[in-house]
């Protein structure tokens, strides 16, 4: 049974499936040549990934309508001259659906734009089906999200981004949302190299508002990331 943490949200953990990339044999080398060791192994240890290294990004690409909710595009690109693993959830590089706030409170939902049977979203009727209620191009989510906590390492080269895209709904409000910030944040595990290597990890947050106005647009605005410390290091 989904545990419920409060009155309009559920969890449900499954686990964690983590993917693991065996490291690359080192070559071979002639007498007299060395690769940091006795024994031929590079013993050197990567630097940690600071706020240098990844851009992250959040931008509205869609307005609400009639006909379909409003929605938004996360990207995380890797800015260094190395690889970047980042652990997170199934839909990087953003998985934390629910604005922060009180659960009394008016609070969005954001639904990412992946197949059913790929989607971390189910709800408390037992579908993967979001239930929905439109009114005067207003979109609601009716009921409680049940949210599958699975997590995944995943690769991203040099100059290369995660990008997702989410539909933006109301969670459980009664009638339109007031105008206001409704504020989302979400924290992953990076490190430098490929998903198995040997390498320190740092923790990384990243966040970004939704501001709705007067007359119902939706703008973003992105909080600056943190990466181990306050000013990106460790």
């Amino acid at each position: 049974m989904p545990s419920r943490f409060d009155r309009r949200t559920a969890l449900r953990v499954v686990g964690s499936s983590v993917a693991l990339a065996l490291a690359g044999c080192g070559a071979n080398r002639g007498p007299g040549e060395s690769n940091g060791s006795a024994n031929g192994t590079d013993t050197s240890t990567p630097a940690p990934v600071t706020a240098d290294d990844v851009a992250f990004e959040a931008s509205a690409t869609e307005p609400f309508t009639a006909d379909h909710p409003a929605r938004i595009r996360a990207e995380l690109r890797n800015t260094a001259a190395d690889p970047i693993s980042v652990f997170t959830g199934v839909t990087p590089p953003f998985t934390s659906y629910l604005s922060d706030g009180d659960p009394d409170a008016n609070r969005l939902v954001l639904v990412p734009e992946v197949p059913a049977d790929e989607s971390p979203l189910g709800w408390s009727d037992g579908t993967d089906r979001i239930s929905e209620t439109v009114e005067s191009g207003c979109w609601n989510a009716t009921r409680d999200a049940v949210i599958e906590e699975m997590g995944a390492y995943t690769a991203v080269a040099p100059g290369e981004a995660l990008r997702q895209r989410y539909a933006v709904y109301g969670y459980q409000n009664e009638s339109c949302l007031p105008a206001g910030t409704y504020a989302f944040g979400d924290d992953v595990t990076v490190h430098r190299g490929r998903p198995g290597d040997d390498a320190p990890e740092s923790e990384a947050t990243f966040g970004f508002a939704l501001v709705l106005a007067d007359d119902g647009s939706l703008s973003v605005e992105r909080d600056e990331a943190t990466i181990g410390g306050d000013d990106g290091s460790e």
